[in-house]
C-alpha cells in the first residue's frame, strides 16, 4: 500500500512539474477602452441648439491582443483594435474611425506592474459623414507609452496609455490631397484587458 501511495505521489509530482515546464508563453486577451484628446474634426448640431463634436483622439476601443512572455522581466504585446468616435442623430451619424495594429514591449516591475514603450499603425482612417462628404486620411504611425496593472484576484489587467499620432488628409469629396495640414490625434486612454 505504501508503494502504491508513493507511486501515485511520484506520478502527480511529475505531471505538475511537466505542466509547469510546458506552460505556453503565449496568452490572448480581449480589450475594451476609451480615449480622450486630439483636434476637433467635425461637429454635429442638433435642432435644440445642442451639439456633439468628433475629435481625432476621442472614442471607444474594441479589440484583442496576443501577449508573448520572453522571460521573467520582459514580454511583448501585439494589439489589434477598432478605434472610433461618433455623433448620432435620428437622420444620420458622423463617425471617425480607424483600425490599429500595435506592438508594445514591456518591462515587468513586479507581478502586478509593467511599463512599455511601443509603436503602432492606424489604417483605414476615415470620417464617415451622413450630412456632408466623407474624408479619408493616410495611414499614420504612432508612439505609445503604456503602464499596465494586473489584478491579483482575477485574470484581467488595466492599462493607462498615452499615444502620439497625427493624421493627414488624403481624400475629400473625391479630390486627392498631398501635403495637407496634419491633425493632432494625441490621446490619453484607459483600457481593460480580459486575459484568457
Amino acid at each position: 500500500m505504501k508503494r502504491l501511495g508513493l507511486a501515485v505521489l511520484a506520478v502527480l509530482s511529475t505531471t505538475a512539474f511537466a505542466s509547469e515546464e510546458t506552460q505556453s508563453p503565449w496568452a490572448l486577451s480581449a480589450t475594451v477602452g476609451y480615449t480622450m484628446g486630439g483636434d476637433t474634426i467635425g461637429t454635429l448640431n442638433y435642432e435644440d441648439d445642442s451639439s456633439d463634436s468628433i475629435k481625432a483622439g476621442d472614442g471607444f476601443i474594441l479589440g484583442g491582443a496576443l501577449n508573448y512572455s520572453l522571460n521573467q522581466q520582459f514580454d511583448i504585446r501585439f494589439n489589434a483594435a477598432y478605434h472610433f468616435d461618433s455623433a448620432n442623430a435620428k437622420n444620420g451619424d458622423v463617425t471617425f474611425s480607424r483600425f490599429a495594429l500595435e506592438t508594445i514591449p514591456y518591462y515587468k516591475i513586479n507581478e502586478q506592474f509593467k511599463f512599455g514603450l511601443g509603436a503602432g499603425l492606424d489604417m483605414a482612417v476615415e470620417l464617415d459623414n451622413d450630412f456632408a462628404d466623407d474624408a479619408e486620411f493616410d495611414n499614420a504611425g504612432k508612439l505609445i507609452l503604456s503602464g499596465m496593472y494586473s489584478f491579483e484576484s482575477f485574470n484581467a489587467s488595466l492599462e493607462l496609455r498615452y499615444s502620439v499620432v497625427e493624421y493627414e488628409l488624403s481624400n475629400f469629396a473625391g479630390y486627392s490631397y498631398s501635403n495637407a495640414p496634419k491633425m493632432d490625434g494625441n490621446h490619453l486612454g484607459l483600457l481593460f484587458h480580459w486575459n484568457f
